[in-house]
């Protein structure tokens, strides 16, 4: 109960604060008590001898009590990781395995009671001081112990506490009060031997004294000799007179190993009731009454198993489950199947989906079988069941196959509209395929009516197919949660790895399969829809910004872009380095003419919202002046998840007459081809594509091209196109991984917040951004002898994920903080009489047209007034920079507002207000009914 509520105080009072000596030291000893408990429960199952009444209904009571509260503490968010990291490891291994110890316990008792206990005594002890000296050599696996999860472990617990109860006499040769000093001794000697190994102090020249802070969150694995032997000499200490186990006080004991893994269900109730107290209470409550409940609840019942009785149901379970077994193995095969044709039919790959992704096919092999036992509860016929399924599933596999090999990626629930139309589907499907699925059924099916008939199968009852099919519906129905942060489905999903890769759904197939990537897009909507939307709404803010923008539009002298040329240039990785916390940059400044430029031309912060990804978001919001932040959850990724799939779709280059994109890489990642094409790109210039790239150098080692061959890039097509165009890049040099690619690194780092391994990473980093900065002076130069006005709004997308040491809840706005500045060449500025622009400190992605149309000095449609009121009244726009939220999967949600100070803010309710509207457009835009989607309110000047 200490342990356990040790646990619980150190999420509620900060009981591991930094210099918090004596607090430090208690959780250490707390956790070696949890540890000795978590070894004490299984040597008291085998230190009881006498028969337990009632044996079967209290283990299934007390096992239904753990999955229960088991279950209930993974749905809830635990605010700090599983309850295993801080206090003791395996604990749930622990406490299902001494539950079925205490179940099998007689049958052990006979086993080992053949030997006599002074036999058995050398064994024991055998066994002990080899595991002592295994562990001392680094040999402890050859014993099957596997770190305390295996079975194995847990036998050798039940036998050593058999010997002590049945040895007694050979070992109270010394006193209890000897056991109970060498007792004490050894828990204080475990606590600090295992502080010392786990606590990791390192020495760097660059670097200092490096002390790993959080070693302290570690938790104990209980298989450790020293642990072992403190709870032999305790148990031996307490038990030197005759011990009362019984079932009881066993129950008790498995309770307790249920409560010590999930502390995290009471310190959730304990933020809400500050009356700590009462939740004590409650659960010695627990403990103390639930088991006395129990015996009395089972007293008259008369469970019994005999060995006729367990044959009598094994061959039951037998013949009613090999059926079962056997379709769930064929569509185990097919699922391992689909997974090598997503992967080519390259063996090493499917090697690796099979043992390193074995949760993830299992998973949809359970999808499917899910279906089948539906199908059963419907028809009542296995056979026929497994056969229907079986040829769905090689349906779907060809289909699945199919879509992928003519538009890059499998079947998601938007594809299920196209069932209405089957013959225009067929008519895309080659015949002999047609023939070969329809006649593969047939004889699938012939073959199950077959089986059928020979062996049929035990017919369920009413009851039984109302069973089967509301657990089958209830699984299947689970994957609607999906995509919701809080949802126990979202929570397991996440422990297997399921990373729906949203930006490249191929990708998304081959790591998660075909049947859970199409669960994974299954609950994904758009927006959720603000307060007051309607037309008569809308109209009323069309007629707001449109006066907002007459008012603008004074100040304004041009009323189309004419011959004026705008790039957006989005650098890839791009942020100064000398504003990342804790660390100093070496060498001088990587970024000299960077921070010249900036000094005299609209600069500051760029507040993305992403950290080490999220590239594709910030493109989006830059182009259509749409916040991310402002989207559902669920979906993370509007490039693929959104853009495809809108009748029309709205972009910053629709102002022009020509608009090209260029990124010189593959076009596959974030359906950039089919984005760009929505938005009414005229040409995009990418690896693979019609229209080659014709600079594609790069920079020594490194793979990707060069920022220099891309601003080249830019130029010659500002000179072949005609005037007046949009031209959209999204650069590769500065991308992940950085593995010394260049001839010399000229800057050296110090700091505390990155790993050692990182060092070299991050100083490779800076040497290619320091490129970057040279290729940005010669590029600049090459715009200013340009006779064409060209405006550029170039901005970093976000930081690279290699400061992994830096605290993302207290350094979350400097960790998504990039440069931008917004640059007119010399034309531009004659054009536009060198108009200035209000600086802003720090801005979001999505007010970058508004801004780059005030220095174009163009006149504004109303859609960019409310734009440019965006820009000036509400503060920088994010999603949560705590690091909750996810690039790649569904996230909890949330936005940030940053004032320009850096802070976070709330809005007062003149900028709720302006917000609100923004909301609305937004949502009317992607997800209502398109009401402000035509040209009076986004290109046509306000008037």
């Amino acid at each position: 109960m200490l342990a356990f509520w040790g646990t619980v105080l150190h999420w509620q009072t900060g009981l591991l604060q930094a210099g918090n000596a004596w607090g430090l030291a208690a959780w250490e000893l707390l956790k070696v008590l949890g540890g000795t408990i978590a070894i004490i429960i299984p040597l008291l199952v085998g230190y009881h001898q006498g028969p337990l009444r009632q044996r079967w209904p209290l283990a299934l009571g007390y096992g239904l009590v753990g999955a229960i509260t088991f279950a209930f503490a993974q749905w809830l968010p635990s605010g700090g990781g599983s309850p295993e990291r801080y206090l003791v490891q395996q604990i749930f291994v622990t406490w299902l395995g001494t539950l079925l110890l205490w179940v099998a316990a007689p049958v052990f008792h006979r086993i080992l009671h053949l030997w006599q206990a002074k036999q058995r005594r050398p064994f024991v002890l055998a066994l002990i001081v080899a595991f002592l000296g295994l562990r001392i050599l680094g040999w402890q696996t050859l014993l099957g112990f596997a770190g305390g999860r295996s079975l194995v472990w847990l036998a050798f617990l039940f036998t050593i506490g058999d010997w002590l109860a049945t040895d007694r006499p050979w070992w109270q040769h010394f006193s209890r009060r000897f056991y109970l000093f060498l007792g004490v001794v050894a828990w204080l000697l475990t606590a600090l031997t295992i502080w010392l190994h786990n606590s990791r102090v390192d020495y760097n020249p660059h670097r200092g004294l490096l002390v790993d802070q959080l070693h302290q969150l570690v938790g104990i694995a209980p298989c450790q000799p020293l642990l072992l032997i403190t709870s032999i000499l305790l148990l031996m200490a307490v038990g030197y007179h005759q011990l009362a186990v019984n079932s009881t006080n066993l129950g008790r004991g498995i309770l307790i190993l249920n409560l010590l893994g999930i502390p995290v269900v009471f310190a959730t109730a304990a933020t809400k009731a500050p009356w700590l107290l009462y939740w004590i209470v409650l659960t010695t409550i627990i403990i103390v009454g639930l088991p006395v409940l129990f015996e009395r609840l089972f007293a008259d019942s008369s469970w019994t198993f005999s060995g006729m009785t367990i044959r009598r149901w094994t061959g039951r379970i037998i013949r009613f489950g090999w059926p079962l077994l056997l379709t769930y193995l064929i569509l185990w095969l097919l699922t391992v199947a689909s997974f090598a044709l997503l992967w080519n039919n390259d063996w090493t790959m499917v090697t690796w989906a099979v043992t390193k992704r074995a949760a993830i096919i299992n998973v949809n092999t359970l999808m499917i079988f899910a279906i089948c036992l539906v199908l059963m509860a419907i028809t009542n016929r296995w056979w026929l069941s497994s056969g229907i399924t079986v040829a769905f599933y090689l349906g779907w596999i060809v289909a699945s196959q199919l879509k992928i090999a003519s538009r890059e990626e499998p079947i998601l629930p938007t594809d299920m509209s196209t069932l209405t139309a089957p013959k225009e589907m067929l008519g895309m499907v080659d015949s002999k395929t047609i023939v070969a699925v329809v006649g593969g059924a047939i004889l699938l099916l012939g073959i199950c009516a077959w089986l059928e008939h020979l062996y049929g199968h035990p017919r369920l009852r009413w009851w039984g197919r109302l069973g089967v099919a509301l657990v089958a519906v209830l699984f299947l129905g689970s994957f609607t949660r999906a995509n919701h942060s809080n949802s126990l489905t979202f929570k397991q999903l996440q422990k297997y790895h399921d990373i729906p890769y949203f930006y490249k759904q191929i990708r998304g197939a081959q790591m998660n399969g075909t049947l859970l990537q199409f669960a994974n897009n299954i609950d994904v909507h758009v927006m959720t829809k603000p307060a007051g939307y309607s037309a008569t709404r809308m109209h009323q803010i069309e007629q707001r910004y449109t006066n907002i923008g007459a008012k603008i539009n004074q100040d304004r002298q041009h009323n189309t872009v004419g011959r004026q040329n705008l790039v957006f240039v989005l650098s890839e990785s791009f942020a100064d380095p000398s504003r990342v916390p804790r660390m100093k940059v070496h060498g001088g400044d990587p970024l000299p003419f960077l921070h010249q430029l900036e000094k005299h031309t609209t600069s500051g912060l760029m507040l993305s919202s992403g950290y080490g990804g999220g590239t594709a978001n910030m493109e989006y919001q830059a182009l259509t002046g749409l916040a991310v932040a402002n989207f559902s959850p669920t979906m993370p990724t509007p490039y693929s998840q959104l853009v495809p799939y809108q009748k029309q779709a709205w972009a910053i280059n629709q102002l022009f007459n020509y608009s090209i994109g260029i990124h010189p890489f593959t076009a596959n990642l974030y359906s950039r081809k089919a984005v760009y094409h929505k938005f009414g790109f005229a040409k995009f210039y990418h690896f693979g594509s019609a229209d080659k790239l014709t600079y594609t150098k790069k920079i020594y080692h490194n793979p990707r091209v060069s920022d220099g061959s891309t601003y080249k890039e830019i130029t010659l097509n500002l000179r072949r196109q005609p005037h007046g165009k949009f031209v959209q890049v999204a650069t590769m040099q500065n991308h992940m991984p950085y593995q010394n690619y260049y001839r010399h690194n000229h800057y050296s780092i110090s700091g505390d917040n990155f790993s050692e391994g990182q060092e070299n990473s991050i100083e490779t980093y800076i040497q290619g951004i320091h490129y970057t900065d040279t290729a940005l002076k010669s590029w600049i130069h090459q715009l200013n002898e340009l006779d064409q006005p060209t405006t550029v709004v170039w901005y970093g997308d976000h930081l690279p994920g290699i400061y992994n040491k830096v605290s993302m809840s207290k350094f979350g706005v400097p960790l998504h903080e990039t440069d931008y500045f917004i640059y007119s060449n010399k034309a531009a500025r004659r054009l536009n009489h060198d108009r200035i622009v209000n600086q802003h400190q720090l801005v979001s992605p999505n007010v970058f047209g508004a801004l780059a149309l005030a220095k174009m000095d163009m006149k504004v449609s109303p859609y960019y007034a409310l734009l440019t009121k965006v820009a000036e009244e509400i503060p920088a726009t994010s999603l949560p920079l705590d690091g909750s939220s996810k690039n790649n999967t569904a996230h909890q949600g949330g936005i940030s507002f940053v004032d320009q100070q850096g802070k976070e803010v709330k809005l007062n309710a003149k900028q709720r207000r302006l917000y609100h509207d923004y909301q609305l457009v937004q949502y009317d835009l992607t997800a209502g009914h398109g009401y402000l989607m035509k040209d009076r309110f986004l290109k046509s000047v306000a008037k």
